[in-house]
């Protein structure tokens, strides 16, 4: 069983990684073509694209801070966590990957515009 989920974990983190790479990359190809002051005009009308993207960092950052405690307790101390760790780095990547998903439509929508 443990193996199984090892194995759950390696192939979604891959998977994050392509996700998030596809979608940065097709963010700055659009970014090339945008008017900088279009871009700040269309962020400042739009401010839920900001509450949420902060909202989804908010959770990333909490996530990343509580694998990182929930490591040190289980390598150090010798203390079961219980599958935490793997849980709050699933939680980072959905988190981030969000956040990031945020700015592409965003982004995209301000492209088919100009």
């Amino acid at each position: 069983m443990i193996e199984l989920i090892y194995t759950f974990m390696e192939i979604y983190n891959v998977g994050a990684a392509f996700i998030l790479i596809f979608m940065i990359g097709q963010m700055l190809i659009m970014l090339r073509g945008v008017d900088k002051a279009v871009l700040k005009a269309r962020i400042f009308l739009k401010e839920e694209i900001l509450e949420k993207t902060w909202m989804f960092i908010a959770i990333a950052g909490a996530s990343f801070a509580l694998h990182s405690m929930t490591n040190f307790i289980e390598t150090l101390m010798g203390i079961d966590t219980y599958y935490l760790n793997e849980i709050t780095q699933i939680i980072f990547l959905v988190a981030f990957i969000l956040a990031v998903y945020q700015w592409y439509v965003f982004l995209g929508n301000l492209d088919k515009r100009e």
